[in-house]
């Protein structure tokens, strides 16, 4: 551009004046006849040639000037060989295979990877992965079927865990420390509430019964007990309540805070928990209930009630598109994979690793595409309607191609100048000299 102006209109420009000052000057020619006057003629004439010639050759590149038919659009009539011919070059010396392999040696990829995976775009494209992944996996199986997956594996592992262990620290923690009280305090009041249950009266009332009608061990014994239940001496439902009443006093002591009673008594059971791992029959009494324990637990319905759904819910938090909810199951992830990254992305081996990978993938991905790369330019230009590959090409040139015009006005202009100084001064005078 000169002055904001671009080359293309100040080739316009040149040529508009100098064909307007030529016919100023042509007629000028009648009215003056002073030699300054001619040399400006020959000066304006050479210049309009100049611009005109120049002007018709750019001009029948692209397209045919004046309606003119011969040797003009040149380009659009040769527009297949010249895609070759550019196919050609860039398969044979721009763009060879082997050109291309060298080039790839030099590039870092982990660089890249990395500059992507810390972007935003590449976290929301990660995000957007992990969302679309964990769809796919939870809609693979039906809340039941997960159910059913869920329950089994949470009997698998259950099953290889003994209570004993955990059972003895967690009471041990409680009778030495105290420091769950509050919890202890819950518990006794949730073990008040069962008391009250008429079916723990009933199964006390039985197993007193039974008890009872077991001591029964000959005719003495027989008639002294049934006299006795009989004259109401020996009654198993009183013998239960009285039980259970005076169960639930000591429970209601020992839930106050800082019960002294109920401290020492869990002071007194320190020693024998300490010792519980070491009583074998206690533990494995202890492990056989909490088998049959895992074993009578419907997992498949609790899982199903309570554990899919909400799993269900945390996937579909964020499903709209392109937001992500913070505590998502898909940022929890991506983070995760970032601090992985984070860490792993800077070890020497697992770097040179990465590189190496990403050079072979490369590497095949260039072999098996490299004989594209001409199908592909010749399929995209071959595409182009005629202004649209005239456009292609003289975008690329515009500048260069007005400088031609500007130039040949210039040159003419100067040749013009020349010729007329050539004959005024040289030319005329010899002839005058030798008398012709």
């Amino acid at each position: 551009m000169i002055g904001g102006v671009p080359y293309r209109v100040w080739a316009n420009r040149i040529l508009a004046g100098s064909a307007v000052l030529y016919a100023l000057v042509f007629v000028g020619q009648f009215y003056i006849t002073a030699t300054w006057y001619d040399a400006l003629y020959w000066l304006v004439q050479s210049a309009l040639i100049g611009s005109v010639a120049d002007w018709f050759a750019v001009t029948a590149l692209f397209r045919k000037p004046l309606g003119f038919p011969y040797h003009t659009a040149l380009i659009p009539r040769n527009k297949e060989r010249m895609i070759s011919g550019l196919v050609n070059l860039i398969e044979t010396r721009l763009l060879t295979l082997e050109q291309c392999q060298r080039a790839l040696q030099s590039v870092k990829f982990l660089p890249y990877i990395d500059g992507y995976i810390k972007s935003d775009r590449g976290r929301q494209y990660i995000r957007k992965a992990l969302r679309s992944l964990l769809h796919l996996v939870w809609h693979s199986k039906s809340e039941k079927e997960w159910a059913q997956w869920g329950a089994e594996k949470l009997r698998y592992f259950l099953h290889r865990q003994s209570i004993t262990g955990p059972l003895q620290q967690f009471l041990t923690d409680i009778c030495r420390t105290n420091k769950h009280e509050t919890t202890i305090i819950k518990g006794l009041v949730l073990l008040q509430e069962a008391l009250d249950k008429p079916q723990v009266l009933f199964w006390l009332t039985n197993t007193i019964d039974r008890e009872i009608q077991a001591r029964k061990e000959n005719l003495l014994s027989a008639i002294l007990i049934g006299a006795s239940e009989s004259f109401d001496i020996i009654n198993a439902r009183d013998m239960a309540m009285a039980m259970l009443r005076e169960l639930y006093m000591i429970l209601e002591r020992w839930k106050q805070p800082g019960s002294t009673e109920r401290l020492v008594w869990m002071q007194q059971w320190l020693e024998p928990l300490q010792e519980l791992a070491y009583n074998s029959s206690v533990s494995q009494t202890i492990d056989r209930v909490w088998q049959r324990w895992i074993d009578e637990q419907d997992w498949e319905s609790i899982l199903e009630s309570y554990v899919c759904p909400y799993i269900h819910n945390v996937i579909h938090m964020s499903d709209k598109e392109d937001t992500f909810a913070e505590g998502t199951p898909v940022n929890v992830l991506e983070r995760s994979l970032q601090d992985l990254w984070d860490v792993y992305s800077k070890n020497p081996e697992l770097q040179a690793k990465l590189e190496n990978m990403c050079q072979h993938m490369a590497s095949y991905v260039l072999v098996r595409s490299h004989a594209l790369l001409g199908v592909i330019v010749r399929q995209v230009l071959g595409s182009l309607s005629t202004e649209k590959f005239i456009y292609f090409i003289e975008s690329k040139v515009e500048d260069d191609l007005s400088w031609i015009r500007i130039n040949g006005a210039l040159v003419g202009a100067v040749c013009g100048l020349g010729a007329w100084s050539f004959l005024h001064f040289i030319y005329e005078p010899l002839l005058a000299l030798w008398g012709l």
